[in-house]
């Protein structure tokens, strides 16, 4: 039996995919590999390990920041947005 085919969005783009298929697995079937970009070094984040341990796959969903895109599964209506990365790091003297 096939899943029923939803429409979402990411980072404002309309989308559809099966309902009930974790998210990220979803995007990564898409062709999406970054979802998110490190906060400390601005390194492109993605799926990683698959099953909730690392972080690296988090999204905002629904408004709610930090979501493991590989645990949550696809709901209609769903929005997903990346997390933006960092702004330039800047150093200043210390006086």
């Amino acid at each position: 039996m096939s899943a029923e085919t939803v429409r979402f969005w990411l980072d404002g783009a309309e989308r559809r995919g099966p309902a009930g298929v974790p998210v990220g697995f979803v995007l990564y079937a898409q062709g999406e590999r970054i979802l998110g970009w490190n906060e400390a070094t601005g390194a492109p984040r993605g799926l990683y390990c698959g099953i909730g341990h690392c972080f690296e796959c988090r999204l905002t969903i629904d408004g709610v920041r930090d979501q493991r895109a590989c645990l949550v599964p696809l709901a209609a209506e769903m929005q997903l947005t990346r997390q933006a990365p960092p702004p330039a790091l800047t150093f200043q003297e210390v006086p």
